[in-house]
């Protein structure tokens, strides 16, 4: 009897999301589902937590963050970001998906014109600079099975002086 009565909660769930939705109107990009689930696995939170801390379900969670619910209200967005202590720049930056077909950029200049934080911290012109060297190298670098061994080599002496700049 307690399975049926979780399966209406969840229908009812199910109803609700969608009500809101249509509501909302409002979708959002892929950024946002990479961005909720990123900040939910630094804090360590598993669905069922999260939904304890923002009040959005976790199937609701589950499926915003696979990219199968894209039009969620303003009201949960606000309520998961409270929950995993989003920075609004960052919320907002995600959240909107453009109308119009996004730029296509090079992996290359987008690392020369950002800059970068990682664990906080704005990443030095050394660390940014030995971040790009990784990243010409594994583009330019054959990876075949005769040089496999030598690329994760050279890979990892990259990364070694990447880690001491930062």
């Amino acid at each position: 009897m307690n399975e049926d009565m979780y399966k209406d909660d969840e229908m009812f769930d199910d109803e609700m999301d969608e009500e809101e939705e249509r509501e909302g109107d409002l979708t959002v990009s892929d950024n946002f589902r990479i961005m909720l689930r990123h900040y939910r696995k630094i804090k360590n939170l598993s669905l069922k937590q999260l939904e304890e801390l923002s009040g959005v379900s976790s199937s609701y969670i589950c499926r915003l963050e696979k990219g199968e619910k894209k039009s969620p209200s303003i009201t949960k967005i606000l309520q998961l970001s409270e929950a995993l202590q989003i920075p609004n720049s960052v919320l907002i930056a995600t959240i909107i998906k453009e109308p119009r077909k996004p730029e296509k950029i090079e992996l290359f200049d987008l690392l020369i014109r950002h800059n970068y934080l990682l664990n906080g911290e704005e990443l030095s012109r050394e660390a940014k600079e030995r971040l790009l060297k990784i990243f010409e190298y594994i583009a330019k670098c054959s990876w075949s099975p005769s040089t496999k061994v030598r690329d994760i080599f050279v890979l990892s002496e990259l990364i070694d002086q990447f880690k001491q700049a930062v």
